[in-house]
């Protein structure tokens, strides 16, 4: 396993920045795989991690487990918490890491020897919990693709919506997208 230096310095590269995000992810990436008994994650197949903010913590919990979100290994669930589950398919095992109590570092305190100082135990929760994936949320091709029936675009891993027609949408079709359309 590499050193707490060595993964700070890979997610901060990859994050562009040092900040507390970077450095409390990197150590939540850590603990869930000290816990799940991995030493080397770049050699894990069966790991797959979900992050539960769109934030800092993210990139870091990624780069330090070697899970992407474009090969359907780290997973983003908008819970606005920071907070990563580690699921080993392979041994069927779940531990979520929660940082639970909030620390703030004083003006010019050095936030590396700040928060690597507080322990594990004091600064995050952790629970073996139970994940329920999905077929179609494991990595790999595709499980299902259908064409949404009004826009045409290819819908993948059973993300359409039947209906009450029984037509096939795409979620932006059906009334849900996050966009809209103005040319």
């Amino acid at each position: 396993m590499n050193t707490f230096q060595d993964d700070l310095v890979r997610a901060v590269d990859y994050h562009g920045h040092l900040c507390a995000g970077q450095i409390i992810g990197v150590r939540m990436a850590r603990l869930g795989l000290k816990l799940l008994g991995i030493t080397d994650a770049s050699a894990e197949r069966d790991l797959i991690v979900y992050v539960e903010a769109d934030r800092c913590i993210a990139d870091a919990v990624g780069v330090i487990t070697g899970c992407k979100l474009g090969r359907r290994r780290l997973k983003w669930k908008d819970y606005g918490k920071s907070a990563a589950t580690f699921l080993h398919l392979g041994i069927d095992k779940a531990v979520r890491v929660a940082a639970g109590k909030k620390f703030f570092p004083g003006e010019g305190v050095d936030l590396i020897e700040y928060f690597h100082a507080i322990p594990d135990e004091e600064f995050f929760t952790t629970a073996w919990v139970k994940v329920n994936i999905k077929p179609e949320d494991l990595p790999g091709k595709p499980s299902v693709k259908e064409e949404c029936r009004k826009c045409g675009e290819a819908v993948m891993d059973n993300r359409h919506v039947v209906n009450s027609d029984g037509v096939i949408l795409c979620k932006h079709c059906a009334g849900f997208g996050y966009y809209t359309v103005i040319s």
